[in-house]
């Protein structure tokens, strides 16, 4: 196998291990023999364990990132050009909870093990909160200033939109062997509509022409 795909296999591999069993209770031994390879063979290509788990971490920040600030910018132009606001935001949903569903693995790494205060990994995942948080901010501010959602509280609902987010990652993406990404982007796009509206909207009206299925056919469902 050619070294950069070896390398890949291996990290592969240490994503496996350090999901199953977490980081500090594996071992270099875990990741070689989930690798199928020989320990000489891991240390051609890391230092460490650690240094392993840190590529693993970057790449998902950097992927993640790139992700967000797509985001952003085709939700920014979409207000601009005066589009289907409605049609990014869900399209901006559904690249994010694909992302997290093709990489359930350095998810929960991320989620579960990089916060862990004896090591130098709860730096970086701030910074990729801050990231999220502040171009997050933006969009409502932007959509606010546009008359598209109500403008009162955006800093709080910016704090609920983001922590609801994880706990919907963790709970509907990976608890779920087949999630259903865009019935659960509908769903989160339904009700942050209903929550931020501003009154002038018809919001059953505004959604017919997004949702997989009509709007009042969810909150129906939602009810019974």
């Amino acid at each position: 196998m050619p070294g950069p795909q070896r390398k890949q296999a291996i990290l592969k591999a240490a994503a496996g291990v350090f999901a199953s069993i977490g980081y500090r209770g594996s071992s270099v031994d875990d990741i070689a023999e989930a690798a199928g390879i020989s320990k000489g063979t891991f240390y051609l290509y890391f230092e460490s364990r650690k240094d392993a788990f840190v590529e693993l971490i970057e790449s998902f920040f950097d992927e993640f990132a790139r992700i967000l600030k797509e985001n952003h910018e085709r939700l920014e132009h979409t207000v601009e050009v005066g589009g289907n606001f409605l049609a990014s935001w869900r399209e901006n949903a559904i690249n994010i909870l694909g992302f997290h569903r093709d990489n359930p693995e350095l998810t929960i790494i991320v989620y579960r093990e990089a916060l862990g205060r004896d090591e130098d990994f709860s730096g970086r995942l701030g910074e990729l909160n801050r990231l999220a948080r502040s171009l997050q901010r933006e969009e409502f501010k932007t959509m606010a200033d546009r008359g598209l959602m109500r403008p009162e509280d955006i800093d709080l609902v910016t704090s609920i939109t983001m922590g609801a987010a994880v706990e919907v990652i963790m709970e509907h993406i990976l608890g779920k062997k087949r999630p259903d990404i865009e019935g659960l982007a509908d769903r989160l796009l339904e009700y942050h509509t209903r929550a931020l509206a501003p009154s002038w909207m018809e919001v059953d009206e505004a959604l017919a022409g997004v949702l997989k299925r009509p709007a009042r056919e969810t909150v129906q469902r939602s009810r019974s």
